[in-house]
């Protein structure tokens, strides 16, 4: 009986680990992410345009949920843009304190970033970008990623 009282609760909380790991695996087989396009506010000629009132310099890109799972909590994700070879990471608006770069987003057909919904989203500078080749990496917070070159 000693035996059992000990060994029992052991196997149980290994069991209940097992259950979590399991889980959060086929979460993670079941999400995926795509980059589909980018862009940035550049007229015709390539030179960089404030397409707002703001004074800021956009760079847009649209990331699809190509998996089959909902993906919760965007503004968790880590954003990393840059110059290829010279990236970092941007924070979310609501944790750059006013600062730039920051990015921010919008569900483009959908409420929810559900299967085959696509994301906007927007990185804004307080300066112009040089011409140059660009790279993109978006970690959703359930780890699913997808990463892009492009360049303007």
């Amino acid at each position: 009986m000693l035996v059992i009282n000990s060994v029992y609760p052991a196997i149980v909380r290994s069991g209940n680990s097992l259950t979590r790991v399991a889980t959060k695996l086929d979460d993670r087989i079941e999400s995926q992410i795509k980059v589909v396009y980018a862009t940035a506010e550049l007229d015709e000629n390539g030179v960089w345009q404030d397409g707002g009132t703001a004074g800021k310099f956009d760079v847009d890109f649209w990331v699809k949920n190509v998996g089959v799972s909902r993906i919760t909590g965007v503004d968790q994700s880590d954003v990393f843009f840059g110059v290829e070879g010279d990236f970092a990471r941007i924070p979310h608006s609501t944790d750059a304190a006013g600062g730039y770069p920051q990015w921010s987003y919008t569900i483009e057909n959908g409420t929810e970033w559900t299967s085959s919904v696509t994301l906007n989203y927007t990185v804004l500078y307080g300066s112009s970008l040089a011409s140059d080749e660009y790279f993109l990496k978006v970690i959703a917070p359930n780890g699913a990623y997808d990463d892009h070159y492009f360049s303007f």
